[in-house]
């Protein structure tokens, strides 16, 4: 390990024992609604790129692979109930739910939630393709799949698990064995990455989510105990990049992976990928170099979504 990611790494460790220390007078985020956390303070963003509180350690970074630029952000947090969701309906309606078909931009929800950083979800909307939906524990669909996809499964704890090519007997067996521990589910994937190492080969094929395309990519992957990252790339839309197949995203994605834990990625999971790819953090901008959300990667490029994942603090 070189000089710097030894830095980086004790530097992350110090912040972790922190968020640990700090968050036990901290009260817990309710996991059974759809409700805010409070509105992160602008004094605790210590740079651009980076924000810390008692509750929540985010890192935004960049880079470039396979001829393409990517963002993604390091988050950590105290808390599992810091992993939220939300539906672009409660930009119009705080009462909105995932049974509605609203779309909007991905920084003006992280705005209405609160949000600390967030990122574009799957897409939920399209109810032909998207057969499963849990939310904050509550379970809004779980319709007919052809196995094409995947599903995220994150616990009560935060811990990520999948259930591959999913049909309804598959989902309905793997609930009624974990129902109780069930957090949020997502239907997209593939898995791109488990247990460190990259999963997807020369040969994997899957046009319901344009394997072999060179596009924008989106992805979610746990490296530790309430840890992740959140990673987007850039596509062909832009100068400077000619986008990733999926082949290409697993292998950036297990490569992020070892850059924060020695034992990489856990479990990286693909979502919505294309111009959806979103990635929201608040940045200088505005009146009076005021803090604003922005979305990070590829700003110039910004499609409406239907739902984003986001992180909370617990600091009131």
């Amino acid at each position: 390990m070189t000089r710097l990611l030894k830095t980086t790494a004790l530097i992350l460790c110090l912040c972790a024992l922190m968020l640990t220390a700090a968050a036990e007078g901290l009260t817990p985020l309710p996991l059974d609604t759809l409700g805010f956390g409070p509105a992160p303070k602008d004094e605790n963003y210590l740079s651009d790129t980076e924000y810390l509180d008692e509750s929540i350690h985010v890192q935004l970074f960049e880079g470039r692979f396979q001829n393409t630029n990517y963002n993604y952000a390091y988050v950590k947090l105290s808390d599992p109930s810091q992993f939220r969701t939300a539906p672009a309906g409660v930009y119009y309606s705080a009462n909105a739910t995932f049974t509605s078909d609203g779309t909007m931009r991905g920084r003006y929800v992280a705005k209405i939630v609160n949000a600390v950083v967030a990122m574009n979800g799957d897409y939920y909307t399209k109810s032909d393709k998207c057969s499963v939906v849990m939310r904050q524990t509550v379970q809004y669909r779980n319709s007919s799949s052809n196995g094409a996809m995947d599903a995220l499964v994150v616990d009560k704890n935060g811990n990520f698990s999948a259930i591959p090519n999913i049909t309804k007997e598959s989902y309905v067996e793997y609930y009624q064995a974990n129902v109780d521990a069930m957090y949020q589910v997502f239907c997209f994937g593939p898995v791109l990455v488990k247990n460190g190492k990259s999963v997807i080969g020369e040969s994997y094929e899957n046009r319901h989510v344009g394997s072999g395309n060179q596009t924008q990519r989106s992805a979610i992957a746990q490296i530790g105990e309430l840890e992740y990252l959140l990673i987007t790339t850039e596509g062909p839309e832009d100068e400077k990049g000619s986008g990733m197949t999926i082949l290409d995203f697993a292998q950036l994605c297990e490569e992020l992976g070892y850059k924060h834990s020695d034992t990489g990625c856990m479990l990286a999971f693909n979502l919505d990928g294309g111009s959806s790819t979103t990635l929201v953090f608040k940045q200088p901008g505005g009146s009076y170099g005021n803090l604003i959300y922005t979305k990070v990667n590829a700003p110039e490029h910004e499609r409406l979504l239907g739902d984003i994942i986001y992180f909370a603090t617990l600091v009131d």
